[in-house]
């Protein structure tokens, strides 16, 4: 089972003192071994909102510099498996969602891209703790 996480996911995975941090984590206790993909998105979109959650104060007993060390370290390691996508078809895709859905979602372009990266990596789960989104659904092939 492959799952694409967004920043809110991460974001609360990694700080415990964030409210969803218990539902963050059993996820694992649902799921016999998920397989959680990392991708170049993630880099930028994860390690911006944790820096900015670090700036805020809002980290409980750690930096967001040993935050983002610990996750390139599990990253190294394969714990969370990279998975590279096409920048274009992913942009396209988000392109594609915003169409069909922000007439009635208020919904940042990023959230749509990070949806059309779940879709373009082929993730059998999206996970996320923002309340507009649009809505799940993985390609039959």
């Amino acid at each position: 089972m492959t799952v694409y996480a967004d920043k809110s996911w991460w974001v609360a995975f990694r700080n415990t003192g964030d409210a969803f941090h218990g539902t963050a984590i059993t996820i694992f206790d649902h799921h016999d071994s998920p397989e959680i993909i990392w991708t170049p998105w993630h880099r930028l979109e994860v390690f911006n909102a944790i820096r900015q959650v670090g700036r805020l104060g809002l980290l409980r007993d750690v930096t967001a510099g040993s935050v983002i060390r610990s996750l390139e370290h599990e990253i190294r390691l394969g714990y969370w498996p990279h998975v590279e996508f096409d920048w274009a078809d992913a942009v396209r895709a988000a392109n594609e969602l915003s169409a069909d859905h922000s007439g009635n979602l208020l919904i940042r372009g990023m959230d749509l891209f990070h949806v059309a990266v779940a879709l373009e990596t082929g993730s059998d789960i999206f996970l996320t703790f923002n309340d507009d989104q649009p809505p799940w659904q993985k390609p039959r092939d």
